[in-house]
This record gives C-alpha cells, sequence and structure tokens, in this order.
C-alpha cells in the first residue's frame, strides 16, 4: 500500500474526536470519507498476505468474510438511521464504480503500460454472467414494483429474493473458493479459479514469500474492521448535515463518494495488476466484489434491517437503467479478450457520464 494511503490513517482520530471537538459537519464527513480509504486498503492487504501465507483458498474465505466490511457497515449504520435512500445509492454505486471506473482504470493502466493487452475471453464471459445474475436480482423486484398494485406489499418478495441471492452467493463461495466443482477431477483442471479468483491472488504478482504470517493478517483484518465500524458511524451520521451545507444529494454522495471510498482496496489492486497486463486478475477483482455486494452485503442488510427500518430491493429506474447500461457494455469489451488503453478511457466517460447523472439527481 502507498504511503500517501498510510498517512490517511491520521484521519481516523480526526473523525472519531471530531464531534468532540465541535468540528462542522462537513468536515466530519470528509475526514470519516478520508479515514475509510486506508482503512479499506489495510483489509484488501491482509487479505493479500494471509492468500501468501496459506494460499489463494484461506485467502479467499478471508476476502469473502472482510471483503466489503465498508459497503456492510455503511448499510448497517444507514439502516439503523432511516437512510434507506442513501444506503441503496451506496450499494448500486459500488457495483457501477467496480464495473465501469475500477475496470476502466485497469484498462488504461494496462494499455499505457503494456500496449493491446489480451485476456481470458471465456474467463470475461463468466464474469459477465454473474453480473448479468446480480443485476437480475435488484432488477426484477423493481420491475415488480412497477407493475402491481401499489397496494401489494413488496417486503416479502424482497425477503425471497434476498434469501435466493445468499444461496447464491453461498453456491459461489462452494464453487469457486472452496473448489467445489462435483465429479471426478480432471488432472490439470484449475477448479474454482476457473470461476471468480478472488483478490487476494493478486498480491502474487509482485511477490512470491508473504511479509506477514496468517496471524498478523488476521490481527489486521480484525483490528481494521473494529476501528471502521465506528468511523462508518461517523460518516452516516454527519451525512445528511454534510450534504444540505454542501448542496449534495444523498443520492450523489452515496453512488460516487462514499461507494469509491469502499472500493479503495479493489481500486489499488486492479490497477496495480492492470499495470502489470495481469489483466484476468483486475477482472476477477472488480467484478467479483460487485458480485459480492449485489448477492451478500444487499441481501444481508435487508434482512439485518427488519429489525430497524425495513427496506426493500425496489431501487429507482434510473439507477438500474444505468447500471444495466453499464454491464452491458462491459460485456461487450470483455467479449473478445483484448483491450487497449482507449476502451478504458471509454469505460471511464462512460462513469463520468453516470456521475453527472446522479448529481442531479434528487434524493429519495
Amino acid at each position: 500500500m502507498p504511503r500517501w494511503l498510510f498517512a490517511l490513517l491520521a484521519l481516523v482520530p480526526v473523525a472519531l474526536l471530531g464531534g468532540l471537538l465541535g468540528l462542522p459537519a462537513w468536515i466530519l464527513f470528509f475526514a470519516a470519507l478520508g479515514a475509510v480509504v486506508p482503512l479499506a486498503s489495510l483489509i484488501g492487504m491482509a487479505t493479500d498476505e494471509a492468500a501468501l501465507a496459506k494460499g489463494p483458498k484461506v485467502g479467499g474465505i478471508l476476502n469473502a468474510t472482510f471483503g466489503n466490511v465498508p459497503d456492510l457497515l455503511v448499510g448497517y449504520y444507514g439502516v439503523q438511521a432511516g437512510l434507506l435512500g442513501f444506503v441503496k445509492s451506496t450499494l448500486i454505486g459500488a457495483i457501477i464504480s467496480n464495473s465501469a471506473f475500477i475496470i476502466g482504470l485497469a484498462f488504461v493502466a494496462a494499455g499505457i503500460s503494456k500496449g493491446l493487452v489480451r485476456f481470458d475471453a471465456r474467463e470475461a464471459g463468466h464474469h459477465t454472467v454473474l453480473m448479468l445474475l446480480a443485476v437480475a436480482g435488484l432488477l426484477l423486484p423493481s420491475v415488480a414494483a412497477a407493475t402491481v398494485h401499489p397496494a401489494v406489499p413488496l417486503e416479502g418478495l424482497s425477503i425471497g429474493f434476498a434469501v435466493i441471492l445468499l444461496l447464491a452467493y453461498l453456491a459461489y463461495v462452494v464453487y469457486s473458493i472452496l473448489g467445489f466443482s462435483g465429479g471426478p477431477r480432471v488432472e490439470g483442471e484449475r477448479v474454482g479459479e476457473q470461476c471468480l479468483v478472488i483478490a487476494a491472488e493478486a498480491a502474487v504478482v509482485e511477490a512470491e514469500a508473504p511479509r506477514w504470517s496468517l496471524g498478523v493478517a488476521a490481527l489486521v483484518l480484525l483490528g481494521t474492521s473494529i476501528v471502521l465500524a465506528p468511523v462508518t458511524d461517523v460518516l452516516v451520521a454527519s451525512v445528511t448535515p454534510a450534504v444540505r451545507t454542501l448542496g449534495w444529494t444523498q443520492t450523489f454522495t452515496g453512488m460516487i463518494l462514499v461507494a469509491n471510498a469502499g472500493n479503495a482496496a479493489e481500486m489499488y489492486t486492479a490497477v496495480r495488476v492492470g499495470r502489470l497486463g495481469r489483466l484476468d486478475l483486475a477482472l476477477d477483482v472488480a467484478s467479483g466484489s460487485s458480485i459480492q455486494i449485489a448477492t451478500f452485503v444487499a441481501p444481508l442488510v435487508l434482512l439485518l434491517s427488519l429489525a430497524m427500518h425495513p427496506m426493500d430491493l425496489v431501487f429507482d429506474p434510473l439507477e438500474l437503467a444505468i447500471l444495466a447500461v453499464v454491464v452491458a457494455i462491459f460485456a461487450y469489451v470483455a467479449h473478445d479478450g483484448e483491450t487497449n488503453w482507449l476502451e478504458g478511457f471509454q469505460l471511464l466517460a462512460i462513469y463520468a457520464m453516470a456521475a453527472s447523472v446522479f448529481y442531479i439527481l434528487p434524493s429519495r
């Protein structure tokens, strides 16, 4: 992790003590937002080290457990505060960021460094199918909400979809991380790795020996998650007064600022391995995170919300339209198994246009 990210750790005490010092809400918001970035990166770094110490399977389990802790905490505290629209915007924003912004950055880095870069088109197609599954899980309840009678309750439908998505995520973990494909294993077969190789494997690109033991990596994961919880609480608590002062909307703040802060680890890893021309790993990182958010974080937040302020899986049609367009363009760009910096720039342009729309989209 670069030194400037470690320097951002200085914002952690500012975020935690700023309220006692009487700092304005908008300063607290940016302090907490900045503090989330290195904490999320430390989680990614620790899963990398765990994979190097004990192999990708252990790293994959830790990544599946801790990889989206920032998004999960934002969802939990946001639901607790009743900011359901903000939570939904953050979840959708994280998926769009992974699918367009982070992959676009990785393509640009790879193209500038290596020129025309090739990757496994079959693997990219597999990522696309799983991402489309994630989009369907968020799209279908919203379609039902738009077509059924307003008096029909959608809470039960959303709970059913949440359970189905969690089962799909469990199947993904069993197949891609634990390596259970069924039937006899063929010699040389890369069981599970042909699915979604977890972000932790990216560290193998630059180092063969772990710098941390598994115990140290586990302590960093646990300690970082413990510190991240109150920082996220401050972030969510300061959203409403901060956006009122700055004149922004909760939709834009969640989709662009908070979502990208939570994706800091994925962004750093994808760009780093992209610069080395390892786009298979970059795609694994970004698409794997998107699938985790859609099939694990979103349904889990919904189930947790039932004890506080019940949330559903009905999203704004414009948000879903942008998500569908981004995933469709990702599928088109990835289908031929090669890319260059221009295609990456085009993905970044799409993300910039989406951000412009989110900026004028009112809060729900």
